[in-house]
């Protein structure tokens, strides 16, 4: 039997290299998250034929969720974009821990802080280059519990 997909099935992360190497980072508290790939039609128009073909392919991802103390990504994303950096994003299915992951160029990263609101952020970014498929040993941690107050 099939089951279908839930949105909690499939998050984003994100690789930080630093002097230790590369490490794999959720986002904590994603609410959203979507890939868009699109292609451009050549029409084709000659004496024998009509048609289209395809011409540029394009993927592009949205993430969106609440800015969290001691998220590592926000800081990770403003710097990469102030600096002209692109981000390598993971896709990844948590039922079998199959990813795919790219290099994406970041183009926007707004942070929306409304009065009587959580603050929230969502990013928007395009491929460049190809994805390349691997299976995770383990997935990420998201956002640690939240303490209570007595």
């Amino acid at each position: 039997m099939a089951m279908e997909y839930k949105g909690d099935d499939v998050l984003f992360a994100v690789a930080i290299s630093d002097e230790n190497g590369e490490t794999l980072v959720r986002p904590f508290n994603q609410t959203g998250g979507s890939t868009n790939i699109s292609a451009e039609s050549i029409d084709l128009t000659t004496k024998d034929k009509t048609g289209s073909d395809y011409g540029s392919v394009s993927q592009e991802v949205s993430l969106e969720g609440i800015v969290t103390e001691g998220d590592p990504f926000v800081n990770h994303i403003k710097k990469a974009l102030r600096n002209k950096e692109f981000v390598k994003i993971y896709e990844i299915d948590t039922r079998t821990k199959e990813a795919e992951h790219g290099m994406y160029m970041v183009s926007s990263f707004e942070r929306t802080y409304s009065n009587g609101e959580f603050a929230t952020y969502s990013l928007s970014g395009t491929l460049n280059g190809d994805v390349s498929d691997e299976t995770l040993v383990e997935i990420p941690e998201g956002a640690p519990a939240t303490e209570e107050t007595p």
